[in-house]
């Protein structure tokens, strides 16, 4: 399924913003900064895809991050 993923915010290994900080500031300054949107493709069942689909019509929005 292709979506957008939309970045969001920085946030420390704490989970808390760090948007009003001097790193936080500086990382916002590149390419991720609030707003910033992607292309991709996620794999799903169309059990899930329906699910994803009807979350989202119904104005749901999933918040997704990043791990290595």
């Amino acid at each position: 399924m292709k979506i957008r993923l939309v970045f969001d915010d920085w946030r420390n290994k704490k989970g808390e913003s760090v948007y009003n900080t001097l790193v936080g500031v500086d990382l916002s300054m590149r390419d991720f900064h609030s707003g910033t949107a992607f292309t991709a493709d996620i794999q799903l069942d169309e059990e899930g895809e329906l699910e994803l689909k009807e979350a989202l019509v119904a104005g749901y929005v999933p918040v997704f991050y990043v791990s290595q």
